[in-house]
């Protein structure tokens, strides 16, 4: 894949694109950066959040507020640029990213099981951000499928969805125990489809 970098026109677009997220996003993204570079690469990434005129310091950041989702999302693109990795890394960052969240580790109940975990998905989601709707639409225990269908999103960059694919995997993963998850994105707003939609499958 080709390595990612956004000019300032996308920057704008992706501005003015409306919803936010819990600050316990951002912190994860902290925690991955000084877990996979140092404080160093903090205050690298923090700089070039500023090029593209979104300052932000990841340590006044409350994991229990509320930010824009494009800022979140100008954050993991800033991470690629900074690391110099393509976008396929984007799937390691979401992958990490539950570990790192205090919200995660409140919500535990929510996987308990696989059934427990994707019927607590719309709450799981709305705990993270105020926009959108996740919800699964097929769950078949015996085949070991589901499908996820996330509604009302936006297009803030194709990156997000690598994240949200790394991210459902390690979720998927609690709920299974450690099984062998593998989420493909089958609908995407970027393809003209009217919503986003995940299939997930685990043995």
């Amino acid at each position: 894949m080709a390595k990612v970098q956004i000019t300032k026109e996308e920057v704008q677009k992706i501005t003015k694109l409306k919803g936010n997220v819990s600050g316990a996003i951002i912190k994860a993204y902290e925690k991955f950066i000084l877990n996979k570079k140092g404080e160093k690469w903090i205050k690298k990434v923090e700089e070039r959040l500023a090029e593209l005129g979104q300052p932000l310091k990841f340590a006044k950041v409350s994991s229990f507020g509320w930010y824009p989702e494009s800022l979140v999302c100008l954050i993991g693109i800033a991470i690629l640029e900074v690391f110099d990795w393509d976008e396929k890394k984007e799937f390691e960052v979401g992958y990490d990213a539950p570990l790192y969240s205090v919200i995660t580790k409140l919500l535990m109940q929510y996987f308990s099981s696989i059934e427990v975990t994707f019927k607590g998905t719309p709450i799981y989601w709305r705990k993270h951000f105020d926009f959108a709707e996740l919800k699964c639409t097929k769950l078949d225990t015996k085949k070991k499928l589901a499908t996820l269908r996330l509604t009302g999103f936006k297009k803030f960059h194709p990156t997000v969805y690598i994240y949200m694919q790394g991210y459902l995997t390690r979720i998927i993963e609690f709920g299974t125990r450690g099984a062998n998850v593998k989420v493909e994105q089958t609908k995407c707003l970027y393809n003209n489809d009217p919503y986003d939609e995940f299939k997930i499958s685990w043995d």
